[in-house]
């Protein structure tokens, strides 16, 4: 499991420095975050940037976002992986990465929130 993690991990950094070096999101983003939907070969992972934020109320991220990543992260669906254990994933992966540089110092960086989850699910702050 660890070697799958090593390896997820590496791929969601070259995916999200490629967002990083390629898009530059408008003033004024509150929040982000990354969504997480199911798409015929597994999951998609995607970047959302929102104005409008309410740290007591996640309706803020059903609302469309002002900013989204052209980019989107294909993760290969697995029988033997449930939803959950993919989402656990996701959280834990990009709660290092995003402590990381050049992540650290980007759009992504300093005290602006970033969220992870499912699509019509609940959200998790990651940092």
């Amino acid at each position: 499991m660890m070697e799958d993690t090593a390896a997820f991990q590496a791929e969601v950094e070259t995916w999200l420095h490629e967002i990083l070096t390629s898009e530059k999101p408008l003033g004024g983003i509150s929040a982000y975050r990354f969504g997480l939907g199911e798409v015929e070969e597994g999951y998609v992972l995607y970047l959302a940037g929102s104005k409008f934020y309410d740290e007591e109320d996640d309706e803020w991220a059903a609302n469309p976002p002002e900013f989204l990543a052209a980019k989107e992260l294909i993760i290969s669906g697995d029988e033997e992986r449930e939803w959950y254990w993919i989402l656990l994933e996701v959280i834990y992966v990009l709660g290092r990465v995003l402590r990381k540089m050049p992540v650290q110092t980007s759009f992504l960086g300093g005290t602006i929130p970033v969220y992870t989850g499912f699509e019509s699910g609940d959200l998790y702050r990651i940092k």
